[in-house]
């Protein structure tokens, strides 16, 4: 075989080979080897840094949301967040007011020092489960979150420090013991700030109502905002996310845009209800996804890029209508919860470079141009303490 028929031969050889594997890469991780290369390097030249600010030195912190920051901004080479998300329950006893509210005005305190502004979700949720809608109409609350919100105040937090809070997130959603009526969310928002307020005047306020992928839930929400004292709230928040059908008997299509499942459109309607200018989008998107028969949904860089667009594209239209817009990105790794989603952009502690975190910077450096302020929703486990060297730690463990 002549030198020539060799090379031919070894080429085609190598190109079979290349397209063996890149058919097997794509159907491990969802995008081609090829695919991934070209977007790697679109995606490293659309944004060098998040923010043009550059990322504070950070104290030691052992908040588990506060813990991941530091990964972000490596990652972006530069500030990234003003805001996180943290989520808490209701007191039900004057003992778990004061038990609450102390380990809450800890971690109000130790996010001020880092600069960061808490979103405070408060769950309708107790130590004795689901709290009744209706119920907390009557007042039956009162007591206890009074309570709860003057030990805040008396451990020193200030106005400032509390940050924003949303009670009664998603309220139309039938995971909560909510009656079916939104009124009663209505009723129940009017109570919480009225309370909260007349102890932290200042505070900033808000509602954050969920959308179902792929419908017009402009009639729903608005229902629920009708009742609502707009003196009392800041903040206008719609909550939505991805969707993909779990069987493959299910034939509907899935939802990867914003404009279907939490639309500037829809925000600026529920803003519009309330009288205010600020919106707040909690947002994500996922790249895999456990469902409930026991089977997976892996979600390519392509379609998770495309996702991240179109809530750029609402945050634009959003801008460009005169609002302030805050985005909440949700980008925890919860596939080991019942949750069963992976939100995250790198394994948690491994920032690596990857076409998902060359993604976030690209969606966070957009974000930051349209004048938009980023939120996080992403912990790290806390370190466990350090074992003390000292004779009586010795001393301890021979005892045991």
């Amino acid at each position: 075989m002549r030198k020539r028929d060799v090379m031919i031969s070894t080429c085609l050889f190598l190109a079979l080979v290349m397209g063996t594997f890149n058919i097997v890469i794509t159907h491990l991780t969802g995008s081609g080897l090829f695919e991934r290369s070209r977007q790697s390097l679109a995606l490293a030249s659309a944004a060098t840094a998040c923010t043009g600010e550059p990322a504070p030195k950070r104290q030691p912190t052992a908040d588990a949301q506060l813990l991941a920051l530091p990964e972000y901004e490596k990652v972006c080479g530069s500030a990234v967040a003003d805001s996180m998300m943290i989520f808490t329950q209701m007191p039900i006893s004057e003992p778990s007011a004061v038990e609450m509210a102390d380990a809450m005005a800890a971690r109000l305190k130790e996010f001020s020092a880092q600069g960061i502004t808490p979103i405070v979700i408060v769950e309708p949720e107790s130590e004795w489960g689901l709290v009744d809608f209706h119920e907390y109409t009557t007042g039956m609350y009162d007591g206890w979150t009074a309570k709860y919100f003057n030990r805040l105040k008396n451990r020193g937090v200030s106005d400032r420090q509390m940050g924003l809070w949303i009670p009664f997130p998603e309220p139309e959603q039938p995971y909560w013991n909510n009656n079916g009526d939104p009124d009663d969310f209505a009723n129940n928002v009017n109570r919480y700030f009225r309370l909260q307020r007349s102890i932290f005047p200042k505070v900033q306020t808000g509602v954050l109502l969920g959308t179902q992928a792929g419908t017009d839930q402009t009639p729903k929400l608005l229902a629920y905002t009708r009742l609502i004292d707009d003196s009392l709230v800041d903040f206008a928040g719609v909550q939505g996310f991805p969707w993909h059908p779990s069987d493959s008997s299910d034939s509907r299509p899935a939802v990867i845009s914003a404009s279907e499942f939490a639309s500037a459109a829809a925000a600026e309607q529920v803003a519009q209800s309330l009288g205010t200018q600020k919106v707040l989008l909690n947002v994500g998107s996922y790249r895999h996804k456990l469902t409930r028969n026991g089977g997976e949904i892996a979600v390519d860089a392509r379609e998770r890029q495309a996702t991240l667009q179109s809530i750029t594209d609402q945050v634009t239209t959003l801008r460009r209508n005169g609002y302030d817009v805050l985005v909440n990105v949700f980008a925890e790794n919860k596939t080991n919860r019942p949750e069963g989603i992976d939100w995250s952009y790198w394994a948690a502690g491994n920032p690596a470079e990857s076409v998902y975190t060359s993604m976030f910077v690209q969606f966070a450096h957009e974000l930051n141009e349209q004048g938009a302020t980023l939120s996080l929703y992403d912990a790290r486990i806390v370190p466990a303490p350090q074992p003390s060297t000292s004779k009586r730690t010795k001393s301890s463990r021979r005892r045991q």
